[in-house]
């Protein structure tokens, strides 16, 4: 079904614009209208000419999926037809993108198409996860549980996220901040009073020599510094992104201090709970290993869950081969261990994902609390250095007068 964007008023006069799917420019005024909403212009989507607020990097983000994937569930177990449901969940979506592939879906869906098929179109919106969860959940006649517990699985995944977003925050614009500074004081301060010091003609003290020489070489080359900044950018960007390069970079990621640790804990929990998602929702074991190595985001543990994947195919059990990998924590293997042992394996996978969710909170906690101070001593030795190196001709001649 077409989808049009709209300008006009709602009931209390107020400016409003959006998108409405319908079969016609017509049936799209008339459809506005029952919802209390007078167009001024309607126009086929794509041809706005501004309607649309421009976005020049197009994301979805995961709580948008989260909330479309809850409502979605919510009308299924109030047992709302699917097409139905389709297309009162595309009406209440904010985001244009999932509102234009929810509309698609609705349309092939109503002609006989699968859900989780339709989805496969639209990568961006809908991964591998979440298309083989609607698949599984088509086949046991249970879509609107596993719709549930996509939406879970999505909300917590966005909650990690931004735990880990928030908890940088702070310490990235301290470097920002301390970065700027050192810039203004080599480009501004420190030419005008080098001047000043440069008229004594005496023996400057080696901290003053090296300012000033660092500063002489930031005026006369900083084009070239420029160059060389983006051209290491650009280096490592192409080294990263090379197979052998790409994979030395995972391995340091874990070898880091502070850093490593976490990276390894949040792949514990993505794991944990990608894992358990699947398998309650009738997903094979093997299978959702497979899907499990894809959301890893390291390609040095996403070899070893394929590893895992070959052991498991050859009758071991899923915690030996974790151990045997000597990668994962213990506890971790140890409540997998007793998952297995008693059947409750997707049980046993939620609570260690809530164990590690808790462990990455209060893991960034302390490593904020630790940086912040030692950020601030760094950044004060270092402006003391050169508020130091500054003065000290000054108080020489001081001292000679």
């Amino acid at each position: 079904m077409p989808i049009f964007e709209y300008k006009g008023l709602n009931a209390q006069s107020k400016n409003i614009k959006g998108t409405i799917d319908a079969d016609s420019e017509k049936a799209a005024r008339s459809k506005l209208r029952k919802m209390k909403i007078y167009p001024t212009k309607i126009v086929p989507e794509g041809q706005g000419g501004g309607l649309k607020n421009i976005r020049l990097f197009k994301t979805i983000k995961v709580k948008d999926v989260a909330s479309m994937t809850s409502q979605l569930s919510i009308l299924l177990n109030a047992n709302i037809p699917l097409i139905d449901a389709i297309a009162a969940t595309q009406d209440q979506t904010e985001n244009p993108d999932i509102r234009k592939a929810l509309g698609d879906i609705k349309d092939k869906v109503s002609e006989g198409a699968r859900l989780g098929d339709c989805m496969q179109a639209y990568p961006k919106i809908f991964d591998s996860i979440y298309i083989n969860m609607v698949k599984a959940g088509e086949a046991s006649g249970s879509l609107d549980v596993i719709l549930e517990r996509l939406a879970e699985y999505k909300e917590g995944q966005d909650a990690l996220k931004s735990k880990v977003g928030s908890a940088m925050t702070y310490p990235i614009l301290m470097v920002v901040a301390s970065l700027a500074m050192l810039a203004y004081l080599f480009t501004e301060v420190i030419p005008k009073i080098a001047g000043v010091i440069k008229k004594q003609k005496a023996a400057l003290p080696l901290p003053t020599e090296i300012v000033l020489g660092i500063t002489e070489f930031i005026q006369n080359y900083w084009l070239l510094v420029v160059i060389l900044i983006v051209a290491i950018g650009f280096g490592f960007r192409y080294w990263k992104n090379s197979p052998k390069g790409h994979r030395k970079f995972d391995e340091t990621k874990l070898k880091l201090p502070l850093f490593g640790k976490l990276i390894l804990k949040i792949a514990v929990a993505r794991f944990s709970r990608t894992l358990s998602t699947l398998l309650s929702s009738g997903v094979q074991l093997l299978q959702a290993l497979g899907i499990v190595k894809k959301v890893m985001n390291n390609v040095v543990l996403e070899d070893m869950v394929a590893e895992v994947m070959v052991d498991v195919k050859e009758g071991e059990n899923l915690a030996q081969t974790l151990k045997a990998t000597g990668q994962f924590p213990s506890m971790f293997i140890h409540m997998v261990a007793v998952g297995e042992k008693t059947g409750q394996l997707e049980e046993m996978l939620e609570k260690v994902a809530h164990t590690y969710d808790k462990e990455v909170e209060n893991y960034i906690d302390g490593m904020t609390a630790l940086l912040t101070p030692v950020m601030l001593i760094f950044m004060g030795l270092m402006i003391g250095f050169i508020v130091f190196a500054v003065l000290l001709p000054i108080l020489q001649l001081t001292q000679s007068v």
